[in-house]
């Protein structure tokens, strides 16, 4: 009789249920971050073009809330890169602040003059960065928890005595 070993790590989503429960909440939290950060920067993006129409071509007012939401992608994509090397990205973090503010500034500057009116066109953009930073915190790799590092590593080493 010839048996086939199970391959290791095979089973090791119905070992684990832990990895299961997280595995299906990281892709419940990504989806919701990146159905939010659509909707802000769609909504958001809409808005800069109604502004951009009162003083340019329509042709132009088109395609320019990228100059708004260009460098926020280029920043994004290179926080989450740097989120997955490890690294800071404090520069791309900047770039993503000043063009959220931007966006911000820019909206409630040509709202209603009523507060109820600069809330509504004003928190989008501020909810497609908070959703960016949401989504980024669901590939970072950092480190665990410092205690269960302590926990692994006071495991391996030999006893005292």
């Amino acid at each position: 009789m010839h048996r086939k070993r199970p391959q290791p790590g095979a089973h090791s989503l119905t070992k684990n249920p832990k990895v299961l429960t997280v595995s299906i909440l990281v892709t419940l939290i990504t989806l919701c971050a990146v159905t939010m950060l659509t909707w802000s920067i769609s909504y958001s993006y809409d808005q800069l073009r109604t502004i951009a129409l009162l003083v340019v071509a329509p042709k132009l007012a088109h395609w320019w809330p990228l100059t708004v939401y260009g460098p926020w992608l280029l920043a994004g994509l290179s926080i989450l890169r740097a989120s997955v090397q490890r690294r800071t990205a404090r520069k791309s973090w900047a770039v993503m602040l000043i063009a959220s503010g931007t966006a911000v500034a820019l909206c409630i500057g040509q709202s209603a003059h009523s507060l109820l009116a600069m809330v509504v066109v004003g928190i989008p953009p501020i909810t497609a960065l908070v959703c960016f930073r949401e989504l980024i915190g669901q590939f970072s790799s950092r480190p665990g928890p410092r205690h269960a590092a302590d926990a692994v590593g006071a495991q391996k080493q030999p006893p005292k005595g």
